[in-house]
Parts: structure tokens; sequence; C-alpha cells
């Protein structure tokens, strides 16, 4: 069987968008990223700790890291930083607590993309805060 060999920098982008939005995935394939991208432990490792399929634990580990990525695309957290929502008075913990509810009207099929656009305007406002007071650079 070959090895898994996963660089550096994607084990730290899966990390670091394991901490921003791993609650928004189920609860295995949080389980099972972390233990993957965090704790260097192989498919086969974690399959056999858990009792089912290699591949059942590669579906959920790339199915999670397309939700992971998704979540990016559309909130950009890691992109725009923690640091330019902290400033704005966004907590982690709020911001979490918000994505949570939503994703769990999604699941209930109650909809929510009113409530998902009002918080992204929300982030977006936020960034434009920040870059609005950050002081410009002039070429001359």
């Amino acid at each position: 069987m070959a090895s898994q060999v996963v660089s550096a920098q994607k084990r730290y982008r899966m990390s670091l968008l394991l901490d921003i939005y791993g609650e928004l995935l189920t609860e295995k394939q949080r389980s099972f990223m972390q233990r993957y991208f965090e704790q260097d432990m192989s498919f086969g490792e974690i399959a056999r700790e858990q009792g089912v399929s290699r591949q059942a634990i590669f579906d959920a580990v790339k199915h999670g890291e397309e939700s992971l990525e998704k979540f990016e695309r559309v909130l950009k957290l890691v992109e725009t930083g923690w640091a330019d929502y902290l400033a704005a008075g966004l907590t982690p913990k709020a911001i979490v607590e918000k994505l949570v509810a939503i994703r769990g009207k999604m699941i209930a099929g109650n909809g929510a993309s009113d409530e998902l656009d009002g918080l992204i305007k929300e982030l977006s406002g936020a960034a434009e805060l920040e870059e609005s007071s950050s002081p410009s650079v002039s070429e001359g």
C-alpha cells in the first residue's frame, strides 16, 4: 500500500480550517480529519481504531476537506484573518455560534440563505472597516 504524504503546508491549512470551521462538519468527519491532519494518523490506523473501512475514512476526509474549502471560499475567515474580526468585535465564539445555528437550519431544511448572507455581509463589513482604518501607502 502506498504511503500517504501530506505536505506541511496542506496539513497546516487543514488544521487552521478545522479550527475555524470544524464545528460545521459532522462529528465523525471532524474526528477523522483531526486524527489524519493533526495527529498524523494514516487512513488505515484510523480505520482500525474506528472499526470501519479505510475507504470510509478516505471518503470522510475528502468530503471534509471539500466542505472546509467551500466554507472558506464563502466566508474567507482564513484569507482575511481572525484579527480583522476581533478588531471589529466579532469574536470567534460569536462567529461559530452563528455558523452552527445556520448549519442547523440548513440541515433541518428550513433554509438559511438570508441568515448566511447576513453573516457574510456582517463579516465583509468588518473586513472593510479594518481596510478603511489602515493607513494607505501611495507609490510615487
